[in-house]
């Protein structure tokens, strides 16, 4: 089964520049961002990973858990291309949902961005496709 069938279309777009403040506001039921140019080729991808990671304290930071979220200074006005992967891990939609489960097992990465042969973004891939797939065919 190629997994554009199962690929999600309708996904986070943003522009190199567009503010962390957005992509947050954005992520609401998302939890992945594609950034690209205005012709719609993959610039960079933001997964959970990046997120995660921009939340975290210095290593000396004494507060954890929600405190240091709270507390947290990071810049809402940076630009996204400052924290997207600007080399991910790319899926075609021709390959297969076996390949796919394939490079989530063998990488740990559990987002991909899913370019055509132009590197044009026409879709997502995710642990969350996998699992509606699941829903679906279960009894």
């Amino acid at each position: 089964m190629p997994i554009k069938l199962a690929m999600e279309r309708n996904f986070l777009r943003l522009s190199p520049e567009d503010k962390i403040e957005k992509l947050i506001k954005e992520l609401e039921h998302e939890t992945c961002a594609v950034v690209t140019d205005d012709e719609g080729k993959l610039l960079g991808f933001i997964s959970i990973d990046e997120i995660i990671n921009l939340t975290l304290p210095p290593s000396d930071y004494v507060l954890v858990g929600l405190d240091a979220i709270k507390e947290a200074h990071f810049d809402w006005d940076r630009p996204v291309k400052e924290i997207m992967n600007t080399r991910p891990i790319t899926l075609s939609p021709n390959d297969s949902l076996g390949y796919a489960l394939e490079m989530m097992v063998e990488t740990g990465v559990r987002q991909f961005p899913i370019v055509d042969k132009g590197k044009i973004v026409v879709g997502t891939f995710s642990a969350q496709n996998v699992i509606r797939l699941l829903r679906i065919f279960a009894r």
